[in-house]
């Protein structure tokens, strides 16, 4: 046999394999996500109907998520892989879903949303701004004084949780996910089960607490004032509305089909500049390097900037009328519900159970420092009535940015504020650097790179110009 043959038989074998490992997973991959949807309605329902559930708030990727984690390997009895013996293979995709849909969460973030001047965005957001970043640096600060200080000399904590506060607190879950993949480069693997936890916390906590806190306060102020007219007036609303209406698309193309066409090429484009990007670091530096930095940086932070950019083009070719937020929102919060359910579903108990004393740390230190922040600098920065303005940031701050929405719907549902509207012109501001952007995707590699001492003074040095810019605002 020629030599080439045998090359090709290889190939062909390996190829075969893949084929077969491929249907292999199919069935697993269509289990676990028709297991996961059933989970999360069967969540939703348990939140709707029994009354301390109600009172919580709790989505139903929560509850579903932890119901899946009961039901799963690690809870139940040993023998059950063997009554469903694909147990283990479906519980294993869903490990991958966090990492995959969270792409889609970030696609879906600014596309659709109408770019308006950063001026004009800036004048109605600027405290906002202010205070997210305000939390967001604080969070970095106490997590790696703590690990530095604290956890690493007592507890052999890895300096690498330091972020995971802001991992946990701003990113969420979704972000957690994105960075596991660094994590297991950097040598801590169990990193990512912390950030997981602290994620976990923050939605309990962001769900509980953030309505007491918004009783409390609504209790002692009224809020008086008239809501103030802005651009997201009803009017314009129905304006819009009618425009978006004018489609060019064949009646046979599904709305939603085009949609998920759209978010797909924007994460298609992220991956092949993420690839390129890493390739062109290769070539610039040589073969002596052994690892790619640009290696580390996450995808879902590159299709952010990527969604980012694709929103500017479609508005400036006048295509953007052809999509519609609504629909977007959808696409976005499926993908969400799926990141948090599975990320709940597969948390390694075990490792939970070696580091909970630095969870507990970690977790009790975060939501202090986002307390002291909202009653400290709140009441000076934010127009009075400020609890709307405040508790929008607190719960952004603490668990997801659809926290800070529901915790401004309970304390101004008749949007006598333009807290909603401040809010929402933050995110432009915000969302490319901290909670998933590039401030959080480069945190792990310079921590592992420069050490928690170097981040902390860094970190440290940023928080204060934040901190300085706040002071000067509350003063006027």
């Amino acid at each position: 046999m020629a030599p080439g043959g045998g090359i090709f038989q290889i190939h062909v074998g390996k190829y075969m394999e893949t084929v077969e490992m491929v249907e292999k997973m199919i069935p697993a991959m269509v289990s676990a996500l028709g297991i996961a949807v059933l989970l999360v309605l069967l969540g939703e329902l348990m939140g709707g109907r029994l009354p301390l559930l109600r009172k919580v708030f709790l989505p139903g990727s929560v509850l579903g998520g932890v119901i899946a984690l009961l039901m799963g390997p690690q809870v139940l009895s040993p023998s059950l892989p063997e009554v469903f013996p694909d147990l283990e293979r479906v519980y294993s995709v869903l490990q991958s879903f966090p990492s995959l849909f969270i792409n889609v969460v970030f696609a879906c973030l600014l596309l659709g949303k109408p770019m308006a001047g950063f001026a004009a965005l800036w004048k109605k957001s600027y405290r906002q701004v202010i205070m997210g970043h305000v939390f967001a640096w604080g969070q970095y600060v106490v997590g790696l004084a703590l690990v530095l200080f604290v956890l690493s000399p007592f507890l052999g904590l890895s300096e690498l949780a330091g972020p995971v506060i802001a991992m946990g607190f701003q990113g969420g879950h979704g972000t957690a996910a994105g960075l596991s993949g660094t994590f297991a480069d950097l040598g801590f693997e169990g990193g990512v089960t912390i950030a997981y936890a602290v994620a976990t916390f923050g939605i309990v906590a962001g769900a509980i607490g953030g309505p007491i806190l918004a009783t409390i306060l609504d209790r002692r102020s009224s809020i008086k004032r008239e809501r103030q007219e802005t651009d997201q007036s009803p009017g314009g609303n129905r304006q819009n509305e009618k425009d978006e209406k004018k489609s060019e698309l064949s009646p046979l193309t599904g709305r939603l089909t085009v949609h998920l066409a759209l978010v797909a090429s924007v994460i298609l484009v992220g991956w092949l500049f993420l690839k390129g990007i890493v390739f062109l670091e290769s070539s610039i530096r040589g073969i002596e390097a052994q690892e790619a930095v640009t290696g580390y940086i996450p995808l879902f932070s590159v299709v952010l900037l990527v969604g980012f950019g694709t929103q500017f083009l479609l508005q400036g070719l006048g295509w953007d009328r052809l999509f519609d937020r609504p629909v977007l929102d959808l696409i976005s919060a499926f993908a969400l519900d799926m990141v948090i359910f599975s990320a709940l579903a597969t948390l390694k108990l075990s490792v939970i159970g070696e580091y909970w004393v630095a969870i507990v740390v970690l977790c009790a230190a975060g939501l202090g420092w986002n307390l002291a922040v909202l009653f400290t600098l709140g009441k000076r920065i934010y127009p009075s009535p400020w609890h709307p303005y405040g508790l929008g940031d607190f719960g952004g701050g603490t668990a997801t940015t659809a926290s800070g929405l529901l915790l401004i719907s309970i304390t101004d549902p008749a949007r006598q504020t333009d807290a909603l509207e401040a809010y929402s012109g933050k995110q432009p501001f915000y969302e490319p650097f901290m909670g998933g952007g590039l401030v959080t995707a480069f945190a792990l590699p310079i921590v592992a790179t420069w050490g928690a001492g170097i981040a902390l003074a860094v970190t440290g040095a940023i928080l204060s110009i934040w901190l300085c810019l706040a002071f000067r605002f509350a003063a006027k």
